[in-house]
C-alpha cells in the first residue's frame, strides 16, 4: 500500500511538471517572436541590371512643361529600347540597361527635334532622376544666311538648363553662346552632349557635318557622333526622293594616298549605318577627296582640325 500511494503522487507530479515545461515553451516562443515583429525590415535594392531615368520635358522659353512629347531612347545600333509620351505635367520616367549608351530624341508637335547622347559610366547605377529637356519651337528656330557653298550651323542661344541629378550627385549644366556643345556634367554616372540641329543647305550646295568626328586615324566613328547620325537619318526619312552624296576630307599630314582611302572608308560607315537603318543605297553616293580640298590652312593643328569633315550635297530633292 505505501508504495502504492508513492507511485500515485509521482505521477501526478510528472503531470504538472508537463504542463510546466509546456507553459514555459509557449511563452519563450511567444516572446521570441513578438521580438521578431519588434526589428526593423531591411529591402535590398533591385539587382535586375535596370536604371530608372526620370524627368520632365519642357519649353525653354516658357519653362512650361511639353504635353504629349515623345521621349524616344535609342542604342548605338539605333535600335529603340524604350518610349513614353509625356503627360499633363511633361514627365516621363523609362527603364534603360545603365551598362549601355544611348541617345535620346525627344519631339513635339511645334518644337524642334533634340537628340541627346547619354551615357552612364557606372553600371552599378540604378536612378537618374530630375532630367529636364528642353525643347525650342520651331518658330524660334535661329536661321542662317548662306553666303557660300558652305552652310554653317546657327548659333544657339544661351540657356541655363536646370540639373541633373544622379542618385546623390547634383551638379549644373549649361549651354554656351555659340555652337558649342554642353560640357557634360561633371559625375561618374552620366553624361550629356547637345548637338544642334541640322540645317541643310539648297540642292547643290554643301552642308558641312562637323558632329560626325571618327577616331584619328582610323574609320571608327566617335560616341558623339550618334546624334548627328540620326538627324541625317531623320532628314532622308522625312525627304523619301532625295539623293546625297557624302565626301570624305582629311588634312594634310601623312600618307597621301592612305588619306585618300581614310577618306573614302569614313564615308562609306556613315552611308552604312544610314542604310543599316532603311535608306535606300542607291540614294547615297561617296567619294573620298583626301587631302585635296582644304577649306583652311594646314599649318596648324587648329586649322587642320578644319579640313577633317565630312560634307554632304544634295543631288536630287
Amino acid at each position: 500500500m505505501y508504495f502504492w500511494a508513492a507511485f500515485q503522487r509521482f505521477v501526478r507530479s510528472m503531470k504538472w511538471t508537463k504542463y510546466i515545461v509546456i507553459t514555459g515553451c509557449l511563452c519563450f516562443s511567444g516572446l521570441a517572436l513578438s521580438t521578431a515583429w519588434g526589428q526593423p525590415k531591411h529591402q535590398v535594392a533591385p539587382t535586375d541590371g535596370t536604371a530608372s531615368m526620370e524627368g520632365t520635358v519642357q519649353d525653354v522659353q516658357t519653362k512650361k512643361p511639353i504635353i504629349g512629347a515623345l521621349v524616344m531612347v535609342k542604342n548605338q545600333d539605333g535600335i529603340v529600347r524604350a518610349q513614353q509620351s509625356t503627360g499633363a505635367d511633361g514627365a516621363f520616367q523609362l527603364k534603360l540597361d545603365p551598362k549601355q549608351s544611348y541617345i535620346i530624341t525627344t519631339k513635339a508637335e511645334g518644337y524642334i527635334t533634340l537628340d541627346e547622347q547619354l551615357a552612364f559610366t557606372s553600371g552599378s547605377t540604378n536612378r537618374l532622376y530630375g532630367k529636364i529637356i528642353g525643347l525650342f519651337r520651331s518658330a524660334a528656330k535661329p536661321t542662317t544666311a548662306i553666303a557660300s557653298s558652305i552652310t554653317t550651323p546657327p548659333a544657339t542661344p544661351s540657356v541655363a538648363l536646370p540639373e541633373i541629378q544622379v542618385t546623390g550627385r547634383e551638379q549644373p549644366r549649361t549651354i554656351s553662346p555659340g555652337n558649342e556643345r554642353v560640357t557634360p556634367p561633371k559625375t561618374l554616372d552620366a553624361k550629356v552632349v547637345y548637338t544642334p540641329p541640322l540645317i541643310v543647305a539648297p540642292t547643290g550646295k554643301t552642308t558641312q557635318l562637323r558632329a560626325i568626328q571618327f577616331v584619328q586615324s582610323k574609320s571608327e566613328l566617335l560616341p558623339d557622333a550618334q546624334p548627328a547620325l540620326e538627324q541625317l537619318l531623320q532628314f532622308l526619312q522625312g525627304k523619301p526622293s532625295a539623293e546625297i552624296e557624302l565626301s570624305g576630307h582629311t588634312d594634310n599630314q601623312g600618307d597621301f594616298d592612305q588619306n585618300l582611302l581614310l577618306s573614302k572608308q569614313r564615308v562609306d560607315i556613315v552611308k552604312e549605318y544610314l542604310v543599316k537603318n532603311g535608306i535606300a543605297a542607291n540614294r547615297i553616293s561617296t567619294r573620298g577627296y583626301g587631302p585635296t580640298r582644304p577649306i583652311a590652312s594646314n599649318n596648324s593643328e587648329t586649322t587642320r582640325q578644319l579640313n577633317r569633315r565630312v560634307e554632304m550635297i544634295i543631288v536630287k530633292q
